[in-house]
């Protein structure tokens, strides 16, 4: 799809280099005083820290592997009466009906968002982190880490700044995948499931990490720090990239550059050749 090029809101953000970024985070800092040390980056992970989805990645290997568990199909059924889909008897089929549904328009974002971490009821911790780290090396995450952030992470961790990652995907899985990729972060909120007798349940512990619910779980989970930048790729990221002192666009996606004028200073971040 194309965009008129004269189109306001469509405008190029101001581009900046890894360098730029710790340059403007540090003026920040200075600016804050006695309270630089209560502050903190926040980074969402699919398309910001990597290239694609491993929420995706792994509920589409759930569907080939026809692994999903009968622990999820109740949940799965519910889902597909109320949207108006066919009930099927099978959890990998009816997972793959609302997937399809999701697909062609008639089933929403943030309700499949849901399912994709659901659709782990039923295994253990360890499991999910096994089949995460499974999916992530034969999809070759390791090669999809965006090279132009990883300074900043190291400068972070240099200055004893928290990082944390923001995001709409399965926690356990993006938990897995930060270990597998060595990154220094410093928590994760995500999509989470409770837990019954050591088993993963279909209940996800609230708020979901979705648009607001990214901020809503950051600023619950660490309360009195300071925002001090924030990083996404997606018009779902934008609450919390206007939460923070200094927000940053990582590789973003049309319907982020559409909406930039809703987050004052909003500027990208120039891709770094691996």
């Amino acid at each position: 799809m194309s965009f008129p090029s004269d189109a306001p809101s469509l405008r190029p953000l101001p581009l900046v280099t890894s360098d730029d970024v710790i340059g403007r985070l540090e003026g920040i800092l200075v600016s804050l005083g006695p309270k630089r040390s209560e502050t903190m980056l926040a980074f969402d992970a699919d398309g910001t820290l990597w290239s694609g989805d491993v929420g995706i990645d792994n509920f589409e290997a759930l569907l080939q592997k026809c692994a999903i568990l009968p622990a999820a199909l109740s949940m799965l059924r519910d889902e597909a009466s109320s949207a108006g889909l066919s009930v099927a008897e099978d959890p990998t089929a009816q997972a793959g009906i609302l997937y399809e549904a999701y697909a062609r328009g008639a089933y929403s974002e943030e309700r499949v968002f849901r399912i994709m971490a659901s659709a782990f009821a039923g295994y253990r911790e360890e499991g999910v982190r096994k089949f995460a780290a499974d999916v992530a090396t034969s999809t070759g995450l390791r090669t999809r880490l965006h090279p132009e952030v990883t300074p900043i992470l190291s400068w972070a961790v240099g200055q004893r700044i928290a990082c944390y990652v923001v995001s709409a995907s399965h926690a356990i899985v993006v938990k897995s995948c930060i270990d597998l990729l060595g990154l220094s972060i410093d928590g994760v909120f995500a999509v989470s499931q409770a837990e019954e007798d050591g088993f993963l349940v279909t209940r996800l512990h609230e708020p979901v990490t979705y648009g607001a619910g990214k901020t809503a779980a950051l600023r619950a989970g660490v309360a009195g720090k300071t925002l001090l930048g924030a990083f996404g790729d997606s018009a779902f990221d934008l609450h919390l990239l206007c939460d923070a002192r200094l927000a940053v666009a990582v590789r973003p996606k049309p319907e982020l550059r559409a909406r930039a004028a809703e987050c004052s200073g909003l500027v990208e971040l120039a891709p770094a050749a691996r």
